[in-house]
Protein backbone atom coordinates (compact mmCIF):
# COMPACT_ATOMS: atom_id res chain seq x y z
CA UNK A 1 0.00 0.00 0.00
CA UNK A 2 1.76 3.39 -1.23
CA UNK A 3 1.88 6.12 -0.41
CA UNK A 4 0.65 9.59 -2.28
CA UNK A 5 2.25 13.35 -1.53
CA UNK A 6 0.63 16.52 -2.66
CA UNK A 7 -1.07 19.80 -1.76
CA UNK A 8 -4.47 21.11 -1.60
CA UNK A 9 -7.26 23.35 0.21
CA UNK A 10 -9.63 21.50 2.66
CA UNK A 11 -13.48 22.68 1.63
CA UNK A 12 -15.22 20.46 3.63
CA UNK A 13 -15.50 18.45 6.88
CA UNK A 14 -18.27 15.80 8.13
CA UNK A 15 -17.63 13.87 11.29
CA UNK A 16 -17.65 10.60 11.08
CA UNK A 17 -17.75 8.38 14.50
CA UNK A 18 -16.66 9.85 17.80
CA UNK A 19 -12.76 10.69 16.91
CA UNK A 20 -12.72 10.43 12.57
CA UNK A 21 -13.55 12.90 9.78
CA UNK A 22 -14.27 12.78 6.65
CA UNK A 23 -12.63 15.78 4.36
CA UNK A 24 -12.96 17.01 1.33
CA UNK A 25 -9.74 18.34 -0.31
CA UNK A 26 -9.01 20.11 -3.52
CA UNK A 27 -5.09 19.20 -4.39
CA UNK A 28 -3.24 20.22 -6.69
CA UNK A 29 -2.30 16.76 -8.57
CA UNK A 30 -5.33 14.37 -8.07
CA UNK A 31 -8.40 16.04 -8.16
CA UNK A 32 -11.19 16.41 -5.37
CA UNK A 33 -10.62 13.69 -3.15
CA UNK A 34 -12.81 12.26 -0.39
CA UNK A 35 -10.56 11.06 2.47
CA UNK A 36 -11.19 9.80 6.52
CA UNK A 37 -8.92 11.29 9.16
CA UNK A 38 -8.79 8.96 11.99
CA UNK A 39 -8.52 9.80 15.66
CA UNK A 40 -8.32 13.33 14.81
CA UNK A 41 -10.90 14.64 16.79
CA UNK A 42 -8.76 15.64 19.81
CA UNK A 43 -6.49 18.60 20.71
CA UNK A 44 -3.66 16.22 20.52
CA UNK A 45 -3.70 14.85 16.60
CA UNK A 46 -0.94 16.12 14.94
CA UNK A 47 -3.15 16.72 11.99
CA UNK A 48 -5.62 18.76 13.86
CA UNK A 49 -4.31 22.42 12.04
CA UNK A 50 -3.86 20.61 8.70
CA UNK A 51 -7.69 19.72 8.54
CA UNK A 52 -9.16 23.05 9.45
CA UNK A 53 -11.80 24.22 7.04
CA UNK A 54 -9.84 26.03 4.11
CA UNK A 55 -6.41 25.56 5.87
CA UNK A 56 -3.71 25.10 2.37
CA UNK A 57 -1.95 21.81 3.32
CA UNK A 58 0.50 19.55 2.18
CA UNK A 59 -0.87 16.17 2.24
CA UNK A 60 0.09 12.54 2.18
CA UNK A 61 -2.40 9.69 1.58
CA UNK A 62 -2.84 6.21 0.69
CA UNK A 63 -3.24 4.88 -2.36
CA UNK A 64 -5.05 2.19 -1.73
CA UNK A 65 -9.08 3.52 -0.56
CA UNK A 66 -11.05 1.90 2.21
CA UNK A 67 -13.34 -0.60 2.24
CA UNK A 68 -15.64 2.79 2.60
CA UNK A 69 -14.27 3.68 -0.78
CA UNK A 70 -12.34 6.21 1.08
CA UNK A 71 -8.11 7.12 0.73
CA UNK A 72 -7.31 7.62 4.24
CA UNK A 73 -5.36 10.62 5.12
CA UNK A 74 -1.99 9.68 7.07
CA UNK A 75 -0.18 13.32 7.40
CA UNK A 76 -1.25 17.14 7.20
CA UNK A 77 1.28 20.03 7.51
CA UNK A 78 -0.48 23.45 6.89
CA UNK A 79 1.24 25.80 4.57
CA UNK A 80 -1.29 28.51 5.12
CA UNK A 81 -4.27 28.36 7.47
CA UNK A 82 -6.58 31.37 6.32
CA UNK A 83 -6.99 31.67 10.32
CA UNK A 84 -8.41 35.46 9.65
CA UNK A 85 -11.39 33.64 7.88
CA UNK A 86 -12.57 31.14 9.89
CA UNK A 87 -12.64 34.41 13.14
CA UNK A 88 -15.23 36.57 10.90
CA UNK A 89 -18.71 35.56 10.20
CA UNK A 90 -19.04 37.42 6.76
CA UNK A 91 -15.49 36.22 5.62
CA UNK A 92 -16.24 32.66 6.71
CA UNK A 93 -20.45 32.91 4.88
CA UNK A 94 -18.09 33.95 1.69
CA UNK A 95 -15.44 31.27 2.01
CA UNK A 96 -18.50 28.36 2.30
CA UNK A 97 -19.82 29.70 -0.96
CA UNK A 98 -17.00 29.39 -2.83
CA UNK A 99 -15.98 25.84 -1.51
CA UNK A 100 -19.08 25.00 -2.30
CA UNK A 101 -18.69 25.98 -5.88
CA UNK A 102 -15.13 24.58 -6.14
CA UNK A 103 -16.36 21.17 -5.09
CA UNK A 104 -18.89 21.12 -8.03
CA UNK A 105 -16.81 22.38 -10.54
CA UNK A 106 -13.34 20.01 -9.89
CA UNK A 107 -14.44 16.24 -10.25
CA UNK A 108 -13.24 12.96 -8.53
CA UNK A 109 -9.17 12.39 -9.25
CA UNK A 110 -9.46 14.68 -12.19
CA UNK A 111 -6.66 17.20 -11.14
CA UNK A 112 -7.50 21.22 -12.24
CA UNK A 113 -5.15 23.15 -11.42
CA UNK A 114 -6.10 26.10 -12.30
CA UNK A 115 -9.12 26.10 -10.51
CA UNK A 116 -6.90 24.94 -7.14
CA UNK A 117 -4.95 28.37 -7.88
CA UNK A 118 -8.17 30.27 -8.03
CA UNK A 119 -9.80 29.17 -4.90
CA UNK A 120 -6.16 29.56 -3.36
CA UNK A 121 -5.89 33.49 -4.36
CA UNK A 122 -9.48 34.13 -3.77
CA UNK A 123 -9.08 32.57 -0.12
CA UNK A 124 -5.91 34.95 0.14
CA UNK A 125 -7.36 37.72 -1.11
CA UNK A 126 -10.60 37.48 1.58
CA UNK A 127 -8.19 36.44 4.36
CA UNK A 128 -6.35 39.39 4.11
CA UNK A 129 -9.00 41.81 2.85
CA UNK A 130 -6.83 43.06 -0.35
CA UNK A 131 -10.05 44.19 -1.36
CA UNK A 132 -13.76 44.49 -0.97
CA UNK A 133 -15.75 40.94 -0.30
CA UNK A 134 -18.18 41.79 -3.02
CA UNK A 135 -15.49 42.51 -5.59
CA UNK A 136 -14.28 39.14 -4.71
CA UNK A 137 -17.41 37.13 -4.76
CA UNK A 138 -17.92 38.77 -7.99
CA UNK A 139 -14.62 38.23 -9.54
CA UNK A 140 -14.63 34.14 -8.42
CA UNK A 141 -17.90 33.80 -10.28
CA UNK A 142 -17.51 34.55 -13.51
CA UNK A 143 -13.79 33.40 -13.69
CA UNK A 144 -14.81 29.76 -12.18
CA UNK A 145 -17.56 29.44 -14.59
CA UNK A 146 -14.89 30.27 -17.39
CA UNK A 147 -12.62 27.96 -16.39
CA UNK A 148 -15.20 25.09 -15.96
CA UNK A 149 -15.84 25.53 -20.06
CA UNK A 150 -19.12 27.82 -18.90
CA UNK A 151 -17.07 31.49 -20.44
CA UNK A 152 -20.28 33.46 -21.52
CA UNK A 153 -19.47 35.32 -24.99
CA UNK A 154 -20.34 38.96 -24.58
CA UNK A 155 -18.48 40.68 -27.39
CA UNK A 156 -21.43 40.76 -29.87
CA UNK A 157 -25.02 40.17 -30.56
CA UNK A 158 -24.99 36.44 -31.41
CA UNK A 159 -27.80 36.64 -33.95
CA UNK A 160 -27.08 40.31 -35.61
CA UNK A 161 -23.51 40.74 -34.65
CA UNK A 162 -24.36 44.11 -33.11
CA UNK A 163 -21.52 45.74 -30.70
CA UNK A 164 -23.18 48.33 -29.23
CA UNK A 165 -25.69 49.77 -26.32
CA UNK A 166 -26.82 47.33 -23.67
CA UNK A 167 -27.68 43.59 -24.35
CA UNK A 168 -29.30 40.92 -23.00
CA UNK A 169 -26.91 37.99 -21.41
CA UNK A 170 -28.85 34.84 -21.60
CA UNK A 171 -27.54 32.53 -18.32
CA UNK A 172 -28.54 29.09 -20.01
CA UNK A 173 -27.54 30.00 -23.30
CA UNK A 174 -24.26 31.67 -22.29
CA UNK A 175 -24.86 34.62 -25.11
CA UNK A 176 -25.78 38.19 -25.46
CA UNK A 177 -28.71 39.25 -27.21
CA UNK A 178 -29.47 42.43 -28.40
CA UNK A 179 -32.70 44.02 -27.76
CA UNK A 180 -34.33 43.71 -31.37
CA UNK A 181 -33.13 40.04 -31.37
CA UNK A 182 -33.36 38.85 -27.76
CA UNK A 183 -36.60 40.82 -27.07
CA UNK A 184 -38.64 37.94 -26.05
CA UNK A 185 -35.75 35.88 -23.99
CA UNK A 186 -36.38 35.12 -20.57
CA UNK A 187 -33.83 33.72 -18.35
CA UNK A 188 -31.74 36.52 -18.83
CA UNK A 189 -29.76 40.14 -17.65
CA UNK A 190 -29.23 43.66 -19.22
CA UNK A 191 -25.38 44.39 -19.04
CA UNK A 192 -24.31 47.87 -20.69
CA UNK A 193 -20.78 47.50 -22.77
CA UNK A 194 -18.69 48.46 -19.66
CA UNK A 195 -20.24 45.43 -17.64
CA UNK A 196 -19.93 43.26 -20.47
CA UNK A 197 -16.12 44.82 -20.66
CA UNK A 198 -15.87 43.59 -17.36
CA UNK A 199 -16.84 40.43 -17.50
CA UNK A 200 -14.52 39.52 -20.50
CA UNK A 201 -11.66 40.89 -18.59
CA UNK A 202 -12.44 38.53 -15.46
CA UNK A 203 -12.63 35.52 -17.46
CA UNK A 204 -9.50 36.34 -19.55
CA UNK A 205 -7.20 37.99 -17.21
CA UNK A 206 -3.69 36.64 -15.91
CA UNK A 207 -4.31 35.24 -13.26
CA UNK A 208 -2.43 37.63 -10.96
CA UNK A 209 -4.45 40.32 -12.30
CA UNK A 210 -7.73 38.96 -11.78
CA UNK A 211 -9.01 41.65 -9.28
CA UNK A 212 -6.96 44.23 -11.07
CA UNK A 213 -9.97 46.93 -13.03
CA UNK A 214 -11.67 49.85 -11.54
CA UNK A 215 -15.97 49.47 -11.15
CA UNK A 216 -17.98 51.42 -9.07
CA UNK A 217 -19.84 49.79 -6.00
CA UNK A 218 -23.41 49.43 -7.68
CA UNK A 219 -21.49 47.73 -11.07
CA UNK A 220 -19.94 45.10 -8.90
CA UNK A 221 -23.06 44.28 -6.87
CA UNK A 222 -25.52 43.94 -9.77
CA UNK A 223 -22.37 41.89 -11.87
CA UNK A 224 -22.21 39.71 -8.38
CA UNK A 225 -25.85 39.17 -8.87
CA UNK A 226 -25.87 37.94 -12.51
CA UNK A 227 -22.52 35.42 -11.52
CA UNK A 228 -24.70 33.83 -8.97
CA UNK A 229 -27.58 33.41 -11.37
CA UNK A 230 -25.10 32.51 -14.12
CA UNK A 231 -23.12 30.04 -12.72
CA UNK A 232 -26.07 28.40 -10.96
CA UNK A 233 -27.73 27.76 -14.48
CA UNK A 234 -24.51 26.47 -15.97
CA UNK A 235 -23.74 24.33 -13.21
CA UNK A 236 -27.72 22.99 -12.84
CA UNK A 237 -27.02 23.36 -9.32
CA UNK A 238 -28.44 25.58 -6.14
CA UNK A 239 -25.86 26.14 -3.71
CA UNK A 240 -27.21 26.17 -0.29
CA UNK A 241 -24.04 28.14 1.30
CA UNK A 242 -25.02 31.20 -0.89
CA UNK A 243 -28.36 31.26 0.78
CA UNK A 244 -26.64 31.00 4.20
CA UNK A 245 -24.38 33.77 2.87
CA UNK A 246 -27.03 36.34 2.10
CA UNK A 247 -28.39 35.36 5.11
CA UNK A 248 -25.23 36.61 6.92
CA UNK A 249 -25.19 39.98 5.21
CA UNK A 250 -28.76 40.83 5.85
CA UNK A 251 -28.31 40.23 9.42
CA UNK A 252 -25.13 42.38 9.16
CA UNK A 253 -27.08 45.35 7.47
Amino acid sequence: MGLLKTEGIVTKTTKYSETSLIVTVITRDFGKISAIANNVRSSKSHMLMGLQLFSFSEIVFYESRSKTGLYKLNEMSVIESFGNIRNDLEKLAYASYFAEVANSAVSEDNPDEEILRLLLNTLFALDRDLCPKNKIKTVFEWRIAAMSGYEPDVEACVKCGCVQGDMLLCFSEGEVFCESCGGEKTDCGRVSEGMRRIIKYICEAESKRIFSFDANDAAIEYLGLLGERYIQRQFDKKFSTLDYLKKVLSAGM
